[in-house]
């Protein structure tokens, strides 16, 4: 089961934004925040997947994109932090699905709320 589930904005003045994680006590540093956003935009500024391996996590994530092809909102990443034993691709799907959840609510904050129900789906998994 992931560790947890985080969600990131990038900000052009500021850089990569922590918006919002769950559990609590996940520990976000700001070069996790990096390492995840640019995993996506050394690849393309479409809307897509990446996977990355840290010291002592792993990170599959759904970027949002940027410009014309974007989906719900620009520049949003929501990444699922993983054990180290983890296989990424396992998570895609769910992710898709979770991703979809938390980009149409963003605007508002409405997605911080959906996250505790989100992270329980991932259980069953």
């Amino acid at each position: 089961m992931p560790v947890g589930i985080l969600i990131i904005r990038w900000d052009n003045e500021i850089g990569p934004i922590n918006e919002g994680f769950y559990p609590d006590n996940l520990k976000i540093t700001n070069n996790l925040l990096t390492q995840v956003y640019s995993s996506h935009r050394y690849q393309s500024l479409k809307p897509g997947f990446a996977s990355i391996s840290l010291k002592n996590n792993k990170v599959v994530s759904f970027f949002s994109g940027v410009g014309d092809d974007h989906i719900s909102v620009e520049n949003y990443v929501v990444a699922l932090l993983l054990r180290r034993d983890e296989k990424p691709s396992k998570y895609r799907e769910i992710l898709k699905t979770i991703a979809a959840d938390i980009l149409d609510q963003t605007q508002d904050g409405k997605f911080l709320k959906l996250l505790p129900n989100l992270y329980k789906d991932l259980a069953k998994i």
